[in-house]
């Protein structure tokens, strides 16, 4: 009997998690990317002559489905993550505070939280363990009434200004680019409630390297070792269905390719265009065609010398910077020094040209105490008009299942259900349910 023939729309981390996952199952896989490079969200490539990536991605310790696909893929966690186990807080006025967050070096952990009062008062700290306590609780029992609850109205009469300011805005606009005053309540308790049982694994991880090189491009590897295809440059344009069942794709160029299914894992945006041009109308499509996007903005500037004594992730709150990191020691190590940064909100720079966007950066670093005036020697604008699902309040009614009522085709991405939202371990384990729906499927 012949292998049934999967195609995997995307080779970003729910196409290759859906991809090994299949392989494991005894499919053959076909995955199809349309930009020369793999790795999707978590991308690095070359930008007129500059290494960039896709945004500064960080990997925490109690993840358990990510570094399942890293063994998968052959590799060893340590080969493509080193551990930073802080972040640092930077306001314009205020000494920077560091936070430790490693259960690693349990009582530095505690006493940078217990410290650093300069920074956040008894009183904020308070507020804050209050804040959690009540959402956490109200996530577990009814979390439903924090779908359409922004982070800022579960937080009044709960949280004063300081709290708000300089540890709402970091959870929120630091990590998802969305103002608290937009991002639900959901949202923020649910980035953190599925991780509870694993907090004794909490530690925070950069990348030894760009995250094709160190991570992407090696599963797509293993993807070939074991037998499968993957295609860059691979513009699906639309499905091939027939009567009603899909039964491959069609590809920019005019190529056709059969497959008994498709998983169609790419971006959210990029997936909706291609369900318009078949679906639209039907009662399945109605919400999650609905779901919006965001853009990222990120500025890679290269210096003559490193912008900060250590590489970890800084949040800029009450600046246009969400958060920062200097990369020059890891991540780009063959840079003399590189600070990556995000900018916030993304929409106030999508369309600005990259000089403006440059110079805002700069000066807001000037006034975090990061003058990088002297030491710029070049500069990249990463812009990506939608790139995750929005977690504004609403939207998480929007997202769609893995499985859909169209016999050939699958779902995958963190924008379908699954607990882990708007993350690497939600996209990989998206890819994981989707390969597990797939498998049920044609075994019937």
């Amino acid at each position: 009997m012949p292998q049934k023939h999967v195609i995997v729309i995307g080779a970003g981390l729910a196409g290759l998690s859906a991809a090994l996952e299949l392989q494991e199952r005894g499919y053959r896989v076909t995955v199809l990317e349309g930009r020369p490079y793999v790795g999707g969200r978590t991308a690095s490539w070359e930008q007129d002559g500059m290494t960039v990536e896709s945004g500064l991605h960080r990997y925490l310790g109690f993840y358990t489905h990510l570094p399942r696909l890293i063994r998968k893929a052959g590799m060893n966690l340590s080969d493509v993550v080193f551990w930073e186990d802080a972040v640092e807080m930077r306001t314009p006025g205020i000494k920077p505070a560091v936070y430790h967050a490693s259960v690693h070096r349990p009582l530095r952990s505690l006493a940078t939280f217990i410290g650093n009062n300069h920074y956040m008062g008894w009183a904020a700290k308070r507020q804050f363990g209050r804040l959690m306590a009540a959402g956490l609780w109200q996530f577990h029992r009814s979390p439903v009434g924090l779908v359409d609850q922004t982070v800022t109205q579960f937080a009044a009469g709960r949280a004063g200004r300081e709290l708000h300011d300089r540890f709402l805005i970091p959870l929120t606009e630091g990590i998802f680019f969305t103002p608290a005053d937009r991002y639900a309540a959901y949202n923020l308790f649910g980035l953190i409630a599925p991780f509870l049982p694993r907090m004794y694994r909490l530690r925070i991880g950069g990348f030894r390297g760009g995250m094709t090189e160190v991570m992407t491009g090696p599963m797509a590897e293993a993807v070939k070792r074991g037998g499968g295809a993957v295609d860059t440059g691979a513009d699906v344009s639309e499905l091939l269905v027939e009567e009603g069942r899909v039964t491959g794709v069609a590809l920019a160029g005019g190529r056709r390719v059969q497959a008994d299914w498709v998983v169609m894992a790419a971006s959210l945006s990029g997936t909706q265009a291609i369900a318009k041009k078949h679906f639209a109308g039907q009662e399945w499509t109605r919400d999650w065609l609905k779901l919006p996007s965001v853009p990222v903005v990120t500025v890679h500037l290269e210096l003559s010398e490193p912008a900060l004594p250590l590489d970890r992730t800084t949040f800029g709150p009450l600046t246009s910077l969400a958060a920062f990191s200097e990369e020059s020691r890891t991540t780009f190590a063959k840079s003399k020094g590189r600070l990556s940064v995000i900018m916030s909100p993304p929409g106030a720079f999508i369309r600005k040209d990259d000089r403006s966007v440059v110079r805002t950066a700069v000066d807001d670093l000037i006034k975090l105490g990061i003058d990088v005036r002297t030491t710029l020697r070049d500069a990249r604008v990463v812009k990506i008009p939608a790139d995750f699902y929005s977690l504004e309040t609403g939207n998480q009614r929007l997202r769609p299942p893995q499985a859909t009522p169209v016999p050939g085709l699958t779902l995958a991405g963190d924008y379908t259900q699954q607990k882990y939202l708007a993350t690497m371990e939600g996209a990989v384990y998206s890819g994981r349910l989707a390969a597990e729906e797939v498998a049920r499927k044609l075994r019937h």
